[in-house]
């Protein structure tokens, strides 16, 4: 039986709801204190004891709404639109959780909290434009900054922590972003030399708005970050607004319900700006109440009553603040500059894209996969010592040392010869015609738990050498056939992650698509931009 999401208040239609979780008493304790700020305290606490249902968003660069929506409904799941933002699917039922089908793994779809979906359409980037997510990992508003901007323009996703960047990386690439520079630096110090339309800083905080789906969260912060954090969170926003244009915008967001991390921190930079920032209204029809004027005795400039609180009740997601500023001109503390980022990191090996690997690569395509070449058109290549080969849809990356890669990689070198990528496969190899293995559900499930298998009949193998994996028409990742056996050379995690989709797919034979429904991405949704 699916099972069924708790009742959306901002949903017509309505879901038996599931047991609800009783708020502890340390839940209520800690948000007491937002009583009279909040706009509906009954519906705010009832809320929190319920489970938060899942969402997903669409990927436009690689699926179409529509095909979407019919496959993963032929299978159990009951999806409802936001009206506010139509690609956002709130998970009514599920029959298991969506993060196990073929099409998340495809990354025809990211799983992301409704309220998180806010600070993107704040911040509205437009194809072409230089954007900045200055606190990026694990990539969920990246990868919805280059699909609302149909990949045309250039999303640099910097995180500083470098544990984290390996998930950015993962999704960036998963959802087909050849838009984006992955950069390793202390937002704070962030590397200037680039005057950004639109720059988002989603600052750390407290996170308290996670309450209903992270123990950790109900727990409030501390006593010590209650000190730090504002401090931390401010000096970001700074950063940030130094980084933009003149007439650029800056999108402030925490998930936290604190006014000591969001109204005071966007009062007390508003201040230091001397009037060169201004707070905007945020776009129209966006959800949520005002920003607070007053906390704990503190006033606050009247201008953050135009920010945006999102409280549990009003999405039945979790909590988030927006303020969306507009830089008017130079902030005074520019003329400082930042202190030097990542002065101990190594040089970046490229700058300037590489005409002669690109010629290369399309040579290669062809020779090994039957490919045209016309399937990388309008991409850059890019590649360096111990970094392979990168493809991206930027003409230039800047030459900070903070960069770590851009685009996609498609090959890694391996001795004299060049290993595909399986993501690079999985992005533009699923028309290969030579070199290619077209797989049915058992013989794949083989593969990845690390058996050997015969070639299936009628497989298209030239040459001893890495091979193409095919399922369902999709290109899955990289193989390698030794001229008897072949086996799977997809990485051990995402190995791991498709068998369990293809044992979910096992159990149900509703999971099979019918035929007539075009797999996401097969009309040409990926190019939003005419």
């Amino acid at each position: 039986m699916p099972r069924t999401r708790a009742p959306s208040r901002t949903l017509l239609t309505a879901a038996t709801p599931r047991a609800a979780r009783p708020p502890e008493r340390g839940d209520r304790t800690l948000f007491e204190r937002y009583r009279t700020i909040v706009d509906d305290w009954d519906a705010f606490q009832a809320s929190l004891a319920r489970p938060q249902p899942a969402t997903l968003r669409v990927n436009r660069l690689k699926a179409d709404p529509g095909a979407l929506r019919a496959r993963l409904e032929e299978r159990g799941f009951r999806l409802e639109p936001y009206d506010w933002y139509p690609d956002l699917w709130r998970v009514a039922e599920e029959p298991f959780s969506p993060a196990l089908t073929l099409e998340h793994w495809l990354g025809w779809f990211y799983l992301q909290e409704a309220a998180a979906a806010l600070p993107v359409l704040a911040l509205d980037p437009q194809p072409g434009e230089t954007v900045l997510d200055l606190s990026a990992a694990p990539g969920g508003k990246s990868t919805q900054m280059a699909e609302r901007m149909g990949d045309r323009g250039m999303v640099v996703a910097n995180d500083p922590d470098v544990h984290r960047l390996a998930a950015l990386s993962h999704n960036l690439q998963r959802l087909g972003v050849t838009s984006a520079v992955i950069t390793r630096a202390d937002g704070r110090r962030f590397p200037g030399g680039l005057a950004f339309d639109r720059v988002l800083v989603d600052a750390p905080c407290s996170a308290e708005g996670n309450a209903r789906r992270s123990r950790r969260a109900r727990q409030g912060a501390s006593r010590h970050q209650r000190r730090r954090l504002p401090a931390v969170q401010a000096a970001l926003l700074r950063r940030g607004l130094a980084l933009a244009r003149p007439g650029g915008v800056v999108v402030y967001a925490t998930c936290t319900f604190a006014p000591e991390e969001n109204e005071a921190v966007v009062d007390q930079v508003l201040r230091e700006a001397e009037g060169s920032v201004v707070v905007e209204p945020l776009p129209h029809g966006l959800p949520g109440a005002g920003g607070v004027t007053a906390w704990e005795g503190r006033r606050f400039l009247p201008d953050v009553e135009a920010c945006r609180r999102i409280y549990p009740h009003h999405l039945d997601s979790g909590g988030m603040f927006v303020a969306r500023l507009r830089k008017r001109g130079p902030v005074p503390w520019e003329e400082r500059g930042p202190e030097p980022a990542g002065a101990d990191e190594p040089a970046p090996a490229w700058t300037e894209p590489d005409p002669g690997l690109r010629e290369q690569v399309v040579e290669w395509l062809r020779r090994e996969f039957g490919l045209t070449g016309s399937e990388i058109d309008g991409l850059h290549a890019y590649g360096g010592q111990g970094q392979g080969i990168w493809l991206a849809r930027l003409p230039r990356v800047p030459g900070w040392t903070a960069v770590r890669s851009a685009g996609i990689r498609l090959a890694r070198a391996h001795g004299a010869t060049w290993k595909p990528t399986s993501f690079g496969l999985m992005h533009w190899a699923s028309g290969a015609s030579r070199n290619v293995v077209d797989l049915d559900r058992p013989s794949l499930e083989g593969l990845l738990q690390g058996r050997q298998i015969a070639a299936p009949p009628g497989a298209r193998l030239l040459r001893r050498g890495w091979v193409v994996l095919r399922y369902r028409g999709q290109a899955v990742g990289c193989g390698f056939w030794d001229g008897t056996r072949l086996r799977s050379a997809l990485p051990h995690e995402r190995a791991g992650e498709l068998s369990s989709i293809l044992r979910r797919e096992s159990s149900t034979s509703s999971a099979v698509a019918p035929a007539g429904h075009p797999a996401p991405g097969d009309q040409g949704a990926g190019d939003r931009q005419a």
